[in-house]
């Protein structure tokens, strides 16, 4: 078992990792976040508003440290309220402010950069563009920055066409975790229809390195697995990038999903893990393949 992108041309089996899969910075920092308030709690509730990062795995370990998940504002009583590494709209964070909690601010840098952005871009009077998934907390996030009603996140470059036609100047973000080509389209249609426009590529770096990693090792694999919670954008980016060259493409959560029948008459197999998936789950992976394998024969 090797971290790199490509295979040797012999027969034997091989496991070969992406050299970047597993965990990015911003996750690994909120990860420590939550470790260290946990750990001087001193028995005082500390809250997650909404999952800390999108891996149920940890999130439960965490939980068991003392971190609890919740959904609502209205859910915390008292102590310290971390923010999710995603970002949290701007009223809600007030609003844990107001009721007097501690506030530790576990949102990846690179996530309160198109929060800034928006800000400016609606106090300057554009016509926002947030390239991503209406429905992700990152977006609403970064929405409520903007503190406007004319605006349109959308997935689907043909959406442009539906932008009102008074609209003068647009601004365009981007979801961090998004592929690069959908913005590029979005951004190639505004341009042929509105002159005045803006553009910020807010993916953040750990994304793209990781979606072209995935892209290399899925055109070499035999066989993909793809390590990261089902609820991960950028994990289900990776899953939706290797499905396109290589349809032979597993996506798992837990070691315990592995089935042996997937590496059946493969010698090339790959295996990458989202942003929220520290590295050494995504290594266990590939341990537990290679284990798998040498214990019923390859």
């Amino acid at each position: 078992m090797k971290r790199g992108l490509s295979f040797e041309n012999g027969g034997e089996i091989e496991i070969t990792i992406a050299p970047n899969a597993g965990a990015c910075f911003g996750v690994v920092r909120a990860i420590k976040l939550g470790q260290q308030v946990a750990r001087r709690a001193q028995g005082k509730p500390v809250y997650s508003l909404g999952p800390l990062i999108h891996n149920p795995s940890v999130v439960r370990e965490l939980e068991a440290k003392g971190v609890k998940t919740v959904t609502h504002v209205a859910d915390v009583k008292s102590g310290t309220v971390l923010l999710r590494s995603h970002g949290v709209v701007k009223e809600l964070e007030q609003s844990l402010r107001d009721k007097g909690a501690e506030i530790v601010d576990a949102t990846c840098p690179l996530v309160k950069k198109p929060q800034r952005i928006a800000m400016s871009l609606g106090q300057k009077g554009y016509f926002l563009i947030i390239v991503g998934d209406k429905d992700h907390p990152e977006v609403k996030g970064v929405l409520s920055y903007y503190g406007r009603e004319d605006f349109m996140v959308t997935y689907d470059p043909e959406d442009v066409a539906k932008i009102p036609g008074d609209v003068r100047k647009v601004g365009i973000l981007a979801q961090t975790t998004i592929e690069v080509k959908i913005l590029d389209e979005v951004v190639r249609r505004v341009k042929e229809k509105f002159s005045d426009v803006v553009v910020y590529n807010t993916i953040c770096d750990a994304t793209s390195v990781r979606q072209n990693e995935a892209l290399a090792l899925a055109k070499a694999a035999d066989v993909l697995v793809v390590v990261g919670g089902k609820n991960s954008s950028n994990t289900n980016k990776l899953v939706k990038i290797c499905k396109y060259h290589q349809k032979d493409t597993h996506h798992i959560e837990d070691i315990s999903e592995i089935e042996k029948s997937w590496f059946t008459g493969k010698r090339k197999i790959g295996v990458t893990g989202g942003a929220s998936t520290p590295h050494e789950f995504v290594d266990k992976v590939g341990n537990h393949i290679a284990n798998l394998l040498q214990a019923q024969g390859g």
